[in-house]
């Protein structure tokens, strides 16, 4: 079994979620082809109520956030990343940058910075200071999931034939 470390925790747990949010997509897919319908018109654009994102939004920001945490735990540059996806095509091209982003991630740098002081904007002007481990735990993994399992919802709320096995079992695969 491996060590527990803060690399540990972030890189296949993203690893995973993003396998899961990529399924979830696949499913969509097939079921709009099953059924006659035009997934790119029935899926990006759609939300759970009025006041809510739509799924591009919640992708966009599912992958922001590993984008995010990785820059803050590697102490490098954030790529900047339009948020532009329209159709599911390009909201698997943008899951897969997210993938290239954490197959290249540096584990010994991310542990390495672990207990090192970052900076966490909260909006638009405040910010707090924490360590790196917690703003993956208690931010970034957080937040992650919390996009993740709204593009779920929105996606069961279309009528999407997806549960719980497709969402967990990227989980319980070795990353």
């Amino acid at each position: 079994m491996a060590t527990l470390t803060l690399a540990y925790v972030v890189i296949p747990t993203f690893t995973s979620g993003l396998n899961t949010l990529s399924h979830i997509l696949s499913v969509a897919e097939a079921h709009a082809k099953a059924n006659g319908l035009d997934a790119d018109a029935e899926y990006p654009s759609a939300s759970l109520t009025e006041d809510m994102r739509p799924l591009s939004f919640q992708v966009q920001n599912a992958t922001s956030t590993v984008r995010r945490t990785l820059a803050r735990l590697t102490g490098t540059p954030e790529p900047v990343w339009e948020d532009k996806e329209v159709t599911l095509a390009d909201l698997r091209a943008r899951i897969a940058k997210a993938h290239a982003l954490l197959k290249e991630a540096d584990a010994a740098a991310v542990n390495a910075r672990a207990e090192q002081t970052v900076d966490l904007p909260l909006g638009p002007t405040a910010v707090i200071k924490l360590s790196a481990q917690d703003s993956a735990l208690k931010q970034g993994i957080p937040n992650f999931f919390f996009h993740l399992q709204t593009a779920y919802a929105i996606l069961r709320l279309k009528g999407v034939p997806i549960g719980k096995k497709d969402y967990i079992t990227s989980f319980l695969e070795v990353v």
